[in-house]
């Protein structure tokens, strides 16, 4: 009875039934559209309590349709300012992420680099942009270039900082074993430690990412010469009073910062998946 009684302690647990689609996706969908929705009772409560002189401040939804959304000249100038916004922003891309990967490998490989490097990255990052703003116009001038380096020091700090705290917690019998193989230090790099610390790579990126159009908004506050992105839209309808028009700005620059951001969680997501628990794929 004793053996029976074990045998079945010891029966196998059936695994769960996978979720449907459908269930996948509510779950997908449902929080955000139920924070979004508390956001939005939030503005509606503290516009309720403004005076009403001062109600312009925050336009209602009527009011955002009537006189932003509703009209084909204000979609083709965001669609035309967003274009110019996201350039700015992925040529910001184009600078950070290269540089801050060869900054990261450039500290994991050498430690006395490690202790010379980040504090001067962590200090870069801590200094106030309008401290740099006059150097770089000193320097640059107003055009494409000094909102592009804006957008490249916003968003580079996240890069070799999740990139080294990938490469040094790639796991140890790992690399021991590559050293029993006579596996050269490149070879290690390639074939172990890069693959370990690719999710946490992608960690940094979608930081990154998010700051992007971010910072590229912030640039135009400060060099508002040449040809105007979503920045310079939320500036010029402040100073003519088309309050609903700024906000159509501020939800474009929204969508497309989300947008930058999910691409690359996507991406990572697509990377790692079959592999790392950092994929998403859930029961």
């Amino acid at each position: 009875m004793s053996e029976l009684t074990s045998a079945q302690l010891y029966q196998p647990v059936p695994l769960p039934k996978p979720q449907g689609a459908l269930v996948r996706g509510i779950i997908k969908v449902l929080p955000p559209l139920v924070v979004a929705a508390l956001l939005l009772l939030l503005y509606a409560w503290i516009r309720s309590n403004l005076e009403p002189h001062r109600m312009f401040l925050m336009p209602s939804a009527y009011e955002l349709w009537e006189n932003a959304f509703s009209k084909p000249e204000v979609w083709a100038d965001l669609g035309s300012r967003s274009l110019v916004t996201i350039s700015i922003a992925l040529a910001g891309l184009a600078i950070s992420i290269p540089l801050g990967m060869i900054f990261g490998l450039i500290m994991y490989r050498y430690f006395i680099l490690e202790r010379g490097l980040l504090p001067n990255i962590v200090a870069l990052q801590a200094i106030p942009m309008l401290a740099i703003i006059p150097l770089i116009q000193t320097a640059l001038g107003f055009g494409f270039m000094p909102k592009m380096l804006i957008v490249a020091k916003m968003t580079f700090f996240a890069i070799p900082t999740t990139l080294l705290l990938g490469l040094k917690s790639v796991d140890r019998g790992a690399l021991d074993l590559f050293k029993l193989q006579n596996a050269g230090w490149l070879t290690t790099l390639w074939k172990c430690a890069l693959p370990s610390a690719a999710p946490s790579l992608f960690a940094g990126l979608r930081i990154s990412a998010s700051m992007a159009v971010v910072g590229a908004i912030v640039s135009e506050l400060f060099f508002l010469a040449g040809k105007g992105g979503l920045g310079q839209m939320i500036i010029n309808s402040k100073i003519d009073f088309k309050y609903e028009q700024m906000y159509a700005a501020l939800i474009a620059s929204t969508v497309l910062s989300v947008s930058v951001y999910l691409f690359f969680s996507w991406l990572g997501n697509y990377l790692f998946s079959e592999w790392h628990e950092s994929g998403g794929k859930q029961g």
